[in-house]
């Protein structure tokens, strides 16, 4: 049904696009015809995602996609949108460093409203001075683990 109200047009290219959503979304699939409203957060997510490509766009905006989502959903996510990257543009919007990081070529960093620093994400990767300033971000968690 959300599918439906999204589809331009019901064709062979619409079909295909489907086949593909359900590629990268196998989840989607099992809960294809269940009403929105008894689905869980992630397949919502999932949902809310898959529903914009049905049509041929070029770019796709996601704003925080992992908002509370279980890590087990967020890393599902992160595998999806790896898949879709493959079809078209991604801007993503995330205060998780980790999703970000998994998913990001370049990134932008924020702070009061201005673009503070951007680049490619290897460089903040591997910046801990600026993930300490910026994301609050050190080498060592305070339990003395690597992050």
């Amino acid at each position: 049904e959300n599918f439906r109200v999204a589809m331009l047009r019901e064709d062979e290219m619409t079909r295909k696009r489907l086949e593909m959503i359900f590629e990268i979304f196998p989840d989607l699939q099992r809960f294809w015809k269940a009403k929105a409203g008894i689905l869980s957060g992630g397949q919502k997510q999932m949902l809310a995602i898959a529903r914009p490509l049905i049509n041929p766009n070029e770019l796709l905006l996601v704003d925080e996609p992992s908002k509370g989502l279980a890590p087990i959903v967020v890393e599902h996510l992160i595998e999806a949108l790896h898949k879709l990257k493959g079809h078209t543009v991604i801007i993503l919007v995330e205060q998780n460093f980790y999703m970000a990081s998994q998913l990001g070529t370049h990134f932008y960093l924020f702070d009061d409203g201005r673009t503070v620093h951007r680049g490619p994400m290897e460089e903040l990767l591997h910046d801990e001075e600026m993930k300490k300033k910026y994301l609050g971000i050190s080498k060592t968690s305070p339990g003395g683990k690597q992050e």
